[in-house]
């Protein structure tokens, strides 16, 4: 006989919050579970629903402190794991053999007059703000939740043509965008 299940209503899940509140598993339970759980796969649809709720989640501050000072001395996640990339399939995708090469321009250096306060004269200039959706550079967070700079972006992709008017600011959304169709990019900032 199997038990049918049954949604919970908020109230009642309110309740079980408020009676576990302040309860402290002990060290044993802990070993148990953990070794119940050893093995586990979890499903494609499942890890998908997980990532949707946890989407948007910031974490703060004190907890983010707190996995740093829990997680020093200890081996990184993927240590002794096998490369998901095979060695064969990187040959035929990186490099001068992928679609996205650009002739090696992501590795030419930028010209020593693009520096801190170039990129900093460049923001002011644009009102601390994206020039192409506008954001301010004070609603600008990473993914964990940091604030971050506008970017300073080359117009012509140019990394030595640093003259104020080939420099634009933009947030990192609208800058990964560029990426792509750099021919059309140039000529919508050199219009605008």
């Amino acid at each position: 006989m199997t038990l049918k299940r049954y949604k919970q209503t908020e109230e009642h899940k309110r309740k079980i919050g408020e009676a576990l509140r302040g309860h402290v598993v002990s060290e044993e339970t802990r070993k148990k579970m953990s070794e119940a759980h050893k093995g586990v796969k979890l499903s494609e649809e499942h890890k998908r629903k997980i990532g949707k709720a946890r989407k948007g989640h910031i974490v703060s501050e004190e907890t983010r402190n707190r996995i740093s000072v829990s997680s020093k001395g200890n081996a990184p996640w993927n240590k002794g794991k096998k490369n998901v990339y095979s060695k064969e399939r990187l040959k035929k995708t990186s490099g001068a053999r992928s679609n996205l090469w650009q002739g090696g321009k992501s590795f030419e250096p930028y010209g020593l007059e693009f520096n801190n306060q170039l990129r900093e004269q460049i923001r002011k200039r644009d009102n601390y703000r994206c020039q192409q959706c506008f954001r301010h550079q004070d609603e600008l967070y990473s993914k964990s939740g940091r604030k971050y700079k506008l970017i300073v972006h080359h117009i012509d992709y140019n990394k030595k043509n640093n003259s104020p008017k080939n420099l634009i600011s933009l947030c990192r959304n609208c800058h990964c965008q560029t990426n792509f169709s750099r021919n059309d990019w140039t000529k919508y900032f050199q219009d605008n």
